[in-house]
């Protein structure tokens, strides 16, 4: 139940806020831990530097004991009483003691310079003699003396100092005056002749373990730690453990001059720091606990938990509060919201968004009904207006009471009408795209009506309502002491109309009517806007139409009949007939030019016109026979393009545009007629001349230009024709009937090709032979021989 009540509430702003503090409440804790690593590192990297530095001071004091032990080191090597002895082969000579005593005494003499090297001597293998300080002693004497301990045997002695190696420190144990053992670090180097041979002998150097150890008590990571000393081999040389063997080290590989490591030693995390020596090839390792490194840290790492705890607590309790305290005036007015809508619950959604949702439904709400209002307030002023327009108002309300019903007011009592009818508007519609036909026509009007009120508003009052189709601008002048002028509703009309077009290209034809002094002559006015409209038949579209120039025009003499006698139209039908565009064109301009420039006849004079010009068009197609709806040029449909026609304008284009039409089409109908004429006359030409071909193809003088003079042409024209006509070769022809007569004769009558050649119209019986050859591939006596057989 509590996981559905949190999944039902988890778009809730309680959650988002939570969200939030616990965001906040995690950005200490971040920087806390952060700042916690980065001191953290800084504490380790002093840590590290520390321990480095008790280290060097661990390398410099044990590279100081070590550096006179392989200064004395040299001073026996290449002493020259040493060499003599190991390189000249005195066993068995008389000076051999003496210089074994020599080199003794020398001893001696080292002893007293280096007084903090515990002991040394040399093993001369040839005579297996020790040479101590002082003293010479055998091999056996040496070891009792020196190194006499059970876990070092004598064979392990004399294996060590007669093997073949490099110098270096190995552990030796070492007994002391009083007979105890004790551990040392001996450094032992050879005298070698041959490489294939044992060492004529070896200096041994041994430095007391105990007194290193004792040398390093003041430094301080001794007191905290364990030190040792590697040789190359890792082998434990010194140590202030309990025992000389490590696991850990004597299994790793310590490669690089200075590091540490981690590792696990008595049951605790240790830390193990090493360094190389500058001066051998020793290595010098301290062990600490883990525990005495890091405790600055540990505690530094436990400060910084208990904050984080602390942290999360309070954080915890603060968050509870604030969000308690700041939820309660939310969670009000979500109840004030859902008690006044009931059927709004808030669904578990984000509080905000749900008191956003219901502010916004109530605004648009509010927005709906305001422009609800506002179109049943546009389409009753809308409907007054036309009532207006054509005196159709209620006389119960006064025009005065009814204008501020509809948000009308006038400044004056001077009046008139603007009609615009709206053009063909393609270009307009085509630049709209995304929208449907009736869209794009109520925005056409929605543009043009607002264009026109501003203009018109800017001088005077006007108004635009749609009537009959058309738009009409009531205009009222303003009250500015002058009369208006139609002038003025001229130019603003002439502004309108250039703005919309250059701007929109939209193009208008407007009507202006006269001013008058009541608005109660508003209808008037409208009557005169609309007679000026009808005007557009004559003057033609996208033309600024004034009643006032109108009736001008009407006072004075106008021609009470049209130019159009029965000769012209018999005219321009005979045009057409022979397709004669031009002459037919020139004819009809004419009509037109002196119809509507040179007498400007009455508009219903104008009208007749129309109606007579498509009679003829009528006649016309009717004598042409092109009646028919198929036809190309005098089909019904170009007659219902004709009788659409608005202006004599349109119809003069129209009638250009179908007279081109019907002379093409007849041009192309007589070109056609002549071509078949012709080709009829060929046929019968070529009939004639294979007529008289079979009829006088026994004459030998028969040929090509002898038809030629027979039918008046020239051989060579008469033979094209003829080729053109049949595919044949005029020539080849006459010798096939020829052959086709020959064959015959050959067939039904024994005759001699002499008599056949002469019968068929060949000069010589020669002109027969080769003539059948090339047409039947044989000569006519092989011929008949085939037939007869």
């Amino acid at each position: 139940m509590v996981l559905n009540s949190i999944w039902m509430k988890r778009r809730s702003v309680i959650l988002t806020w939570l969200f939030s503090y616990v965001a906040i409440l995690f950005l200490p804790i971040l920087i806390g831990v952060f700042v916690y690593r980065e001191s953290n590192a800084a504490l380790e990297d002093e840590i590290h530097r520390a321990n480095d530095a008790l280290l060097k001071q661990v390398r410099e004091i044990m590279d100081n004991e070590f550096e006179s032990v392989l200064r004395l080191n040299t001073e026996i090597t290449w002493n020259t009483k040493v060499q003599d002895l190991m390189y000249a082969n005195k066993l068995g000579r008389d000076d051999y003691p003496y210089s074994l005593y020599q080199v003794a005494m020398d001893f001696k003499l080292y002893k007293t310079f280096y007084p903090q090297i515990t002991g040394f001597y040399v093993y001369y293998t040839p005579g297996d003699t020790g040479l101590m300080p002082g003293v010479v002693r055998s091999g056996k004497d040496v070891y009792e003396e020196v190194h006499n301990n059970p876990d070092f045997s004598y064979e392990d002695w004399m294996s060590m100092i007669t093997s073949k190696k490099a110098p270096a420190f190995v552990p030796m144990a070492y007994r002391g005056v009083n007979g105890s053992t004790h551990q040392s670090i001996a450094h032992i180097s050879y005298f070698t002749s041959d490489l294939d041979t044992k060492p004529e002998g070896a200096v041994v150097i041994l430095v007391d373990g105990s007194k290193l150890l004792t040398a390093l008590q003041n430094v301080q990571m001794f007191n905290g730690g364990e030190v040792l000393v590697l040789n190359n081999e890792n082998q434990i040389l010194l140590s202030s453990l309990e025992t000389n063997q490590h696991p850990v080290l004597t299994n790793r590989v310590l490669s690089e001059d200075q590091g540490f490591f981690h590792e696990t030693y008595n049951g605790q995390d240790s830390v193990f720091y090493y360094i190389a020596s500058q001066k051998t090839n020793l290595k010098f390792v301290t062990i600490m606990p883990s525990a005495v490194v890091w405790q600055k840290a540990i505690n530094v790492r436990w400060i910084t938990y208990i904050s984080i705890i602390l942290s999360i607590l309070g954080g915890s309790l603060l968050t509870f509060f604030f969000l308690k305290k700041n939820y309660n005036p939310i969670k009000q007015l979500i109840h004030t919201f859902t008690d006044e809508s009931a059927d709004r619950r808030h669904d578990g959604s984000n509080e905000f968004q749900f008191i956003q949702n219901m502010i916004s439904h109530t605004v648009n709400e509010k927005e709906q009904v305001k422009v609800r209002l506002k179109q049943q307030n546009y389409l009753l002023r809308s409907n007054f207006m036309t009532r207006l327009l054509k005196g159709r108002l209620d006389n119960q309300i006064p025009i005065e009471d009814a204008l501020p019903a509809f948000e009308m007011h006038f400044d004056s009592e001077q009046y008139a009408v603007l009609l615009l009818y709206l053009e063909t508007n393609d270009q307009f519609f085509a630049s709209i795209e995304g929208k449907s036909g009736n869209e794009k026509a109520k925005l056409l009007q929605f543009i043009v009506a607002n264009v026109v009120e501003e203009i018109m508003n800017a001088r005077h009052i006007g108004y635009m309502t749609e009537i009959d189709d058309m738009l009409a601008c009531i205009i009222n002048f303003r009250n500015t002491g002058q009369a208006g002028s139609l002038t003025e509703l001229r130019q603003m009309a002439s502004e309108a109309q250039k703005f919309l077009k250059n701007k929109f290209q939209i193009e208008l034809t407007v009507s202006i009517s006269n001013i008058h002094t009541s608005i109660v002559d508003l209808p008037i006015a409208y009557k005169e806007s609309v007679d000026a409209m009808e005007y557009k038949l004559i003057m033609g579209r996208k033309e600024i139409i004034s009643f006032h120039e109108i009736q001008n025009e009407a006072l004075g003499e106008i021609p009470q009949g049209y130019y159009y006698p029965l000769q012209v139209e018999q005219q321009l039908i005979n045009f057409l007939k022979i397709g004669e565009y031009d002459r037919a064109k020139e004819t009809l301009d004419n009509i037109v030019d002196r119809n509507l420039k040179i007498n400007q006849i009455s508009l219903p004079l104008a009208r007749c016109l129309m109606f007579d010009l498509v009679s003829t068009m009528l006649k016309a197609l009717h004598e042409m026979g092109d009646t028919q709806e198929e036809s190309s040029g005098g089909s019904l449909k170009e007659i219902e393009k004709l009788t659409a026609c608005e202006t004599m304008q349109d119809m003069h284009e129209q009638l250009t545009e179908m007279l081109k039409e019907v002379c093409s089409n007849n041009l192309a109908k007589r070109k056609s007629t002549l071509t078949q004429i012709r080709h009829q006359d060929l046929q019968t030409l070529t009939q004639n001349i294979v007529r008289f071909i079979e009829e006088n193809y026994k004459d030998a003088d028969m040929n090509i230009s002898m038809i030629g003079l027979r039918f008046d042409m020239k051989s060579t024209y008469l033979s094209k024709l003829f080729r053109e006509q049949t595919g044949e070769v005029l020539l080849d022809y006459m010798n096939k009937v020829r052959i086709v007569k020959a064959k015959e004769l050959i067939e039904s009558q024994n005759i001699t090709m002499n008599e056949i050649s002469s019968l068929v119209g060949f000069s010589d019986v020669n002109a027969l032979i080769r003539i059948f050859k090339k047409y039947e591939g044989v000569t006519p006596g092989k011929y008949k021989e085939m037939y007869l057989k």
